[in-house]
């Protein structure tokens, strides 16, 4: 499972991750992350069988964490294909029976390739 974690800017300097690695016993991949004076944003994965205890986990020690879809392909597509070839993680596939393009939320580690490639902006990341 896929989440961002948002800190504010008094929770930066604690090792909040490491502290809920080490509770929970959970190896938790962090795929993306941005931190500056005014908090932190971080993209990570969670082992499905772990996820419930660590979002838990996060949230008792004040981290605002978002689980909803990050990333959507809108109807301004037109099924070009270009944001296929681009994404690292194979979460945007060519559907040959539906001859459209499909977003796989799950796998999206929000990289925002295809956002910058796609020629009609159809696809939204949430960052």
């Amino acid at each position: 499972m896929k989440a961002e974690l948002k800190f504010n800017n008094k929770r930066i300097a604690e090792p909040i991750i490491s502290t809920v690695v080490l509770k929970e016993q959970a190896t938790i991949n962090i795929l993306k992350a941005h931190v500056d004076e005014t908090g932190g944003k971080v993209f990570v994965e969670i082992p499905d069988d772990k996820a419930e205890h660590v979002i838990k986990a996060f949230k008792d020690l004040g981290v605002e964490v978002k689980l909803e879809i990050l990333a959507e392909i809108t109807e301004d597509c037109i099924h070009c294909g270009y944001c296929v070839t681009l994404c690292p993680v194979e979460a945007i596939i060519y559907d040959k029976e539906s001859l459209s393009v499909k977003m796989i939320g799950e796998k999206c580690i929000q990289c925002g390739r295809c956002v910058d490639a796609c020629p009609t902006k159809a696809i939204k990341i949430w960052r």
